[in-house]
């Protein structure tokens, strides 16, 4: 098999990686896609082991330089304000992402422009809002339409409950007349084709 010719090589089976192998699947070309770690089940995840508060911060850490696998490789984050998150197995950083799912602005494609910061996007958002919605719907994203910070659009799936500390904040941005909305999530609220829904459990970020 690894002598068997094919049309397209994908290096990196996470999130972008994934995704265009997906894309490609209704072609005739034979697709490879080679990771360096493992492929992970649904029993492999914390949220499903009776060590998980051992295991989330452990082999499962978002911090290649905690978790130090086989599969991981040092990055050295020493003059960094921010801690590394990446995964190395198929799905990538999926595997321990918080499923926080915002759009980009469109503002945020033109900040040379607008704010005279970096360089302003060869593309604007109405060229990926199409492709944004195609990503909602595979994902499953839930989400509360309306939000006045974006152009239009629904999330296929309704929001998840923001919980009494998400009330606690409204409330306390309300007081402040602040604007606030419920971020989009990929998870899904309700059955999604195939999918069952969120049970609630607090393991989100980890299977």
């Amino acid at each position: 098999m690894k002598n068997d010719p094919v049309d397209v090589l994908i290096i990196g089976a996470g999130a972008s990686g994934a995704a265009i192998a997906w894309s490609l699947l209704e072609t005739r070309m034979r697709i490879v896609c080679l990771e360096q770690g493992p492929w992970i089940t649904d029993k492999d995840f914390p949220s499903r082991r009776e060590d998980y508060e051992l295991a989330r911060y452990a082999e499962f850490s978002c911090d290649p330089n905690v978790r130090q696998l086989p599969q991981d490789y040092p990055i050295n984050s020493e003059n960094s304000d921010i801690t590394p998150v990446n995964f190395n197995a198929v799905g990538g950083s999926t595997i321990n992402f918080l499923a926080h799912w915002p759009r980009m602005r469109p503002s945020d494609f033109r900040t040379r422009t607008l704010d005279g910061v970096a360089d302003d996007w060869p593309v604007d958002y109405a060229t990926l809002e199409p492709f944004y919605n195609l990503n909602d719907q595979n994902m499953g994203s839930s989400g509360l339409p309306g939000n006045p910070a974006y152009p239009p659009y629904k999330p296929p799936l309704p929001p998840i409950p923001i919980g009494k500390l998400g009330q606690r904040l409204a409330q306390g941005f309300n007081n402040l007349g602040w604007h606030w909305w419920p971020s989009d999530v990929a998870i899904a609220s309700r059955e999604h084709e195939g999918r069952a829904a969120c049970v609630n459990a607090g393991t989100c970020d980890l299977g």
